[in-house]
């Protein structure tokens, strides 16, 4: 059972002290993301219905996905508006442009529209998120932070397990994509009500920091280590993901629904290392669970080309894969949070942003990469650079 965090303050920061977060405030803040995240991953196997839905071809459609990664990369205005506007306001307004986004993605008339609405939606993902890790990170002291956080993350598995699974079906039951958007923006609404009717806001208690942000804490080597962290390690992980369906497809000839069942296995990977997260992240160490994931991932990786050659050994090495890096990532967060606990929304929004970075990067090279060099350099290219990236971690150190 959860125990009560304490009420003193273990930070050396001189930061105002915040109500003690409640499971329900957990609750609220993870379910409400739900929708969010469904919406954000539903357009990965929703692309091929979309060319027939929006007259467009696939090449067309893809750039619904680039919208997204553009839209990563505006986390830092969310982090700035919770910093200096208070992170429930931040959430509630990412819930509420979300809920306008799905219901113009579900009203358009052509691919513009569309476009449109989900450039909103990333936007809304872009706000909604640095500001609820924010409002967690600052209810919750930093040696019960992982359990928070973890909780929160479990809402990434949850939005393609219990979100993308039964709204795709929708879409093979209707053949329409507007009742799963309207779907989407109706729980927008209602988790916007939720969030702002039952989280206390807390911004009257640090009204001394409530309009300015403090640079120089996010200008310091741990912070701009951590940054560089991030990104690096997403830019490898999406290297292997990004070329693993064709490669796939080449190695094995696995069909469609194959390829669904391998998502269904990362969503159970990913849902696992999440609650590991919560429930063991606080007692083995912040620090030493992100190490450790990571170097248990990029292991993964390295295997990854032999063990792809036989189902038998292909499907535990993905599984252990997905679970060990969203371990680590989740993990992760907490760390990041108490980098610069002075501006922790901008700081949690920036390492977003740079995870951002890292992915856009990955996109432009990891095909070209694989077809030039093959999976085999693929793989070890990426597990070398998430090994390098540990060396971050010796300078990266929480500031509470």
């Amino acid at each position: 059972m959860h125990k009560q965090p304490p009420r003193s303050v273990t930070s050396p920061t001189a930061l105002p002290r915040l109500n003690t977060l409640t499971t329900a405030h957990l609750a609220i803040v993870t379910g409400s993301r739900l929708a969010l995240v469904a919406a954000f991953r539903i357009i990965y196997p929703l692309q091929p219905f979309l060319t027939d839905e929006l007259n467009v071809d696939l090449r067309t459609v893809s750039a619904l996905i680039t919208m997204q990664l553009a839209a990563s990369m505006l986390s830092p205005i969310g982090g700035a508006l919770a910093d200096t506007r208070g992170e429930r306001a931040t959430m509630s307004g990412g819930l509420a442009i979300f809920a306008l986004g799905t219901a113009l993605c579900a009203l358009s008339p052509s691919f513009a529209a569309f476009l449109i609405g989900y450039a909103l939606v990333g936007l809304a993902v872009a706000l909604y998120q640095p500001a609820a890790q924010a409002y967690l990170s600052a209810r919750t002291p930093y040696a019960q932070r992982g359990w928070a956080l973890g909780v929160f993350e479990t809402s990434w598995a949850f939005g393609a397990l219990l979100g993308v699974a039964p709204l795709m079906q929708i879409v093979q039951t209707t053949r329409q994509s507007a009742p799963v958007f309207w779907m989407l923006s109706v729980v927008g609404l209602a988790s916007l009500a939720l969030v702002w009717t039952l989280l206390p806001d807390g911004s009257r208690n640090r009204r001394e920091t409530a309009h300015r942000i403090d640079w120089r804490a996010l200008r310091t080597r741990g912070a701009l280590l951590a940054l560089l962290f991030m990104a690096l390690t997403l830019c490898a992980y999406d290297l292997i993901q990004i070329v693993q369906a064709p490669w796939l497809r080449e190695t094995l000839a696995v069909n469609e629904a194959q390829l669904g069942h391998l998502v269904a296995l990362s969503g159970i990977g990913e849902l696992i290392g999440a609650l590991g997260v919560a429930l063991l992240g606080d007692r083995l160490g912040i620090r030493r669970s992100t190490a450790a994931g990571f170097l248990l991932a990029a292991a993964c990786i390295a295997v990854l080309p032999f063990a792809g050659q036989e189902w038998t050994w292909l499907l535990p090495t993905y599984l252990l894969l997905y679970l060990s890096f969203e371990y680590a990532i989740v993990a992760a967060f907490p760390l990041i949070s108490a980098v610069a606990p002075e501006a922790r929304g901008t700081m949690l929004a920036l390492s977003a942003a740079a995870i951002g970075a890292g992915r856009v990067i990955a996109s432009l090279s990891a095909t070209s990469l694989w077809l030039t060099f093959g999976i085999g350099w693929t793989a070890t290219i990426a597990a070398v650079i998430i090994c390098a990236s540990l060396l971050c971690l010796l300078v990266v150190k929480p500031g509470e």
